[in-house]
């Protein structure tokens, strides 16, 4: 059996277990089949985290629990269960969800056995320590973001609405984590990752495991991402363990590539959004010079030993970039398409959450439609293992939704609040036409 239109099957949940979220002094505190089936509307799509956290639940019971157990029968069954909505949601547009590309460990199709499941991939997040501020991520999830926040704080910044940002509504629902994220060194704490008994548990249990994911923050920068791959080097867990994670690609410097070419394979989705001054106005304070080097340096590494390397590029699709896509397409085909030892993918996805003000969605219909004519651009040149169907949908399900100049002052919004915070004015990083319609009032 293998993913399909007409079923409902998925590989992850009969081999692995997403302990996405953890808190100092809780250790995990949600379980999932993997990390796509994490939303806002379904943050608990096992309704398990309650008893991981007040039990203590160690990743073996999590896995054979009776509410993994209902799951997984569920999609033997061909029934949606309502933990993997997102991929649910995805389909029901007629484009391939995340299940369609799922695969068993190490791609061994041969041993998968679906009536016999064996947890032999953890999906973990190392918590948010991160160097980067990137505009669509929030402080929650890089520490560094936190400038921003503070800033948005001390000067009576009207961050309201902002998904993630609205410091006034932190300050009355949740002012211990006001109060925490305004103190001066609130931007280098790390508030979700503990390693507890559940933490050890793993470590003890390596050699059970065949792949090991892995996000931030940004993941190298991570406490638990050293600890854990230093910890299979030394233990020799590393040659039979292949090593994934989501990297913003900055941090691959001589000595982390030396530990990774210790490990069996190494597949990364690499989080690079478009290029030049769009990426560094995104990305901030990254400069694009010291992303290209870095991402060289890991591929020429792994070329001089003669050893491949799966590189999958992600971009979140939003206002900013979108009219930037054939660029990023370009970079990546030169970069990572063309070298004999790099297996990869380019994949755009949607932005997080999907509300977002700076949302493509929320652009005018002329936006829309120059960004649809860059997507079919890119589909017609019929590159393997490029993947923009979904976008391509997303658009145009959202061409003729009813733009107002609430719309846009929101958009206009979100993109000042943080020009304001880092000294920057959008017409200098922005496509023209998103310039445009950042200026040009609506009329109703």
């Amino acid at each position: 059996m293998k993913p399909e239109d007409n079923n409902t099957f998925c590989y992850f949940p009969f081999s692995q277990l997403a302990l996405k979220t953890w808190e100092n002094g809780k250790g995990a505190t949600s379980a999932a089949p993997c990390c796509n089936a994490i939303r806002p509307d379904n943050d608990d799509p096992l309704n398990l985290n309650n008893k991981v956290v007040t039990e203590k639940m160690m990743p073996q019971d999590i896995f054979h629990s009776a509410e993994m157990d209902q799951l997984r029968q569920d999609m033997l069954n061909g029934k949606r269960n309502s933990a993997c909505k997102t991929c649910w949601q995805t389909e029901d547009t007629g484009a391939k969800s995340y299940r369609h590309w799922s695969s068993p460990p190490l791609h061994d199709y041969e041993s998968f056995d679906p009536h016999s499941p064996k947890l032999q991939t953890l999906d973990l997040g190392l918590g948010e320590n991160c160097n980067l501020r990137c505009r669509m991520c929030m402080p929650v999830l890089s520490n560094k973001l936190r400038h921003d926040y503070k800033f948005f704080a001390d000067n009576n910044v009207d961050t309201s609405d902002l998904f993630g940002w609205d410091w006034k509504g932190t300050k009355k629902f949740d002012p211990e984590k006001f109060n925490n994220w305004m103190q001066p060194n609130s931007h280098n704490e790390v508030e979700t990752f503990d390693m507890n008994e559940q933490w050890d548990n793993i470590l003890e249990n390596i050699h059970d495991l065949k792949t090991i994911k892995a996000t931030g923050g940004e993941t190298t920068l991570t406490s638990g991402f050293k600890q854990f791959i230093d910890h299979a080097i030394a233990v020799g867990a590393s040659k039979n363990l292949e090593l994934q994670f989501h990297t913003n690609a900055t941090k691959f410097t001589d000595t982390l590539i030396e530990k990774m070419l210790q490990f069996k394979s190494i597949n990364l989705s690499l989080s690079i959004d478009s290029v030049d001054v769009n990426y560094e106005y995104i990305r901030y304070p990254m400069k694009f010079s010291v992303l290209d080097k870095s991402v060289n340096n890991l591929v020429e590494k792994f070329a001089a030993v003669n050893k491949s390397i799966t590189l999958d590029l992600t971009c979140v699709f939003s206002a900013y970039n979108a009219h930037y896509l054939e660029e990023l397409l370009n970079w990546w085909e030169k970069t990572l398409l063309l070298r004999e030892n790099v297996n990869t993918a380019f994949y755009i996805d949607k932005m997080w959450p999907a509300d977002k003000f700076t949302a493509a969605k929320y652009l005018g219909k002329k936006q829309k439609t120059e960004i649809l004519d860059i997507l079919y651009r890119i589909e017609n040149r019929n590159i393997d293992k490029v993947e923009v169907g979904q976008i391509v949908e997303y658009i145009k399900e959202n061409m003729d939704i009813e733009i107002t100049d609430q719309n846009r002052l929101q958009m206009l919004k979100e993109v000042t609040a943080f020009d304001l915070s880092r000294g920057q004015f959008y017409g200098d990083f922005v496509h023209p036409s998103i310039v445009e319609y950042l200026e040009t009032p609506i009329k109703d």
